[in-house]
């Protein structure tokens, strides 16, 4: 028989493999994995627990847990949704790649080694950081949790800059430490209030508990960060100016200020799908990404989690909403004869109300019930 050709599935790719990222595979894999491979690229080489973060800078020890490797047993959890006996399982059409997407193309994405993957869909759940600061692997994050105790451990006038959940939670767990609760800690937050993208009695909770802790808060002032960084480390006090021209002292700075969304790789592709000013990824509510008049020109294209301009909190709970979007959607598109989602009726992300579990000390934390 000649001119027989082996099937050979095609490729959903999934960039980024936080927690966002990683349900994503887990929602999609049960309902494709018959006719689609799926691909998560991830940079690092482990899977980073960011909610330990915060309490890494005080709390030592147990740096190394915050980092899970990423091995063939991730996406088990797909596997369970699967009847047993079954001869395939959702997990064996998953695939976890490290390396960094520069750029997107209409039909592949190329990674910085210069290699190019081919996909049928793509989901972007890249989040947000900065830019050349993340660790990219285990040892090097470790190396810094470590750094940052060792700082922490020999200042004694701190100062914490934002007041959203990254900083307050750090700076709880400073004070709430027996090692660190003896640490003269300021926090500066260039809102009115802490927390600000939350219901405003979020902000008399954690004022009420800062004072418990004896924390200063400085609110409604930004801090002037100088060009080549606060001199951290020296053992000495320097003077940290402020936007009205104030100024405080501390012998040690923490930048917890909002990191930029990672949506560069999509330039190639659809630049217009970047909102310039905030660089978040413009996407329509079924989170197929679009351009700035609302057009969806690549419609297999999506974007889910802190990257993507929801208009949703950014958190963990939406980014697993939006996922459960996309996975429906893509599902449904697979089933169309050619993946065509012309006049075809695809599901919707409605914004979840903003609630956070938020740590606020050691033993101390809030639920979403009291947001």
């Amino acid at each position: 028989m000649t001119g027989f050709k082996p099937f050979v599935k095609p490729n959903i790719i999934v960039v980024g493999g936080s927690f966002v990222g990683t349900k994503m595979v887990d929602l999609l894999a049960p309902m494709v994995y018959e006719t689609h491979n799926i691909i998560l690229i991830e940079k690092n080489s482990h899977f980073q627990n960011l909610f330990a973060l915060p309490r890494l800078h005080s709390v030592s020890g147990f740096e190394h847990r915050a980092f899970i490797p990423f091995t063939e047993q991730f996406f088990q959890e797909a596997d369970a949704t699967v009847a047993s006996g079954s001869k395939t399982l959702p997990s064996a059409s998953t695939r976890i790649l490290r390396g960094e997407v520069t750029s997107i193309l209409p039909k592949k994405v190329v990674l910085k080694s210069g290699e190019a993957i081919p996909y049928e869909y793509l989901v972007l759940a890249t989040g947000t950081g900065r830019t050349g600061t993340a660790s990219r692997d285990k040892k090097a994050g470790i190396m810094a949790c470590q750094r940052h105790q060792g700082r922490v451990k020999k200042a004694k006038r701190i100062v914490v800059v934002g007041g959203g959940a990254f900083g307050v939670q750090l700076v709880s767990d400073i004070k709430s430490w027996p090692e660190t609760k003896d640490k003269h800690v300021t926090l500066v937050h260039s809102h009115d209030r802490l927390m600000n993208r939350f219901h405003s009695g979020l902000h008399d909770i954690v004022t009420e508990r800062f004072k418990e802790l004896d924390v200063n808060v400085v609110l409604g002032k930004r801090v002037v960060v100088p060009r080549k960084g606060f001199p951290n480390g020296l053992g000495k006090e320097f003077d940290i100016e402020l936007s009205n021209g104030e100024s405080l002292k501390a012998d040690l700075v923490i930048l917890c200020t909002g990191p930029m969304p990672l949506s560069s790789p999509l330039r190639t592709l659809s630049p217009s799908s970047i909102n310039p000013h905030t660089k978040f990824i413009r996407v329509k509510p079924t989170l197929q990404i679009c351009t700035s008049s609302g057009a969806v020109e690549y419609p297999n294209v999506f974007a889910i989690g802190d990257v993507a301009d929801t208009g949703a909190h950014k958190a963990a709970k939406p980014g697993y909403a939006q996922a459960e979007v996309v996975a429906r959607n893509i599902e449904k598109m697979i089933k169309r004869v050619g993946g065509d989602s012309r006049n075809l009726e695809l599901d919707e992300y409605n914004k979840n109300v903003p609630g956070i579990h938020l740590g606020l000390g050691i033993v101390s934390s809030l639920s979403p019930s009291r947001c």
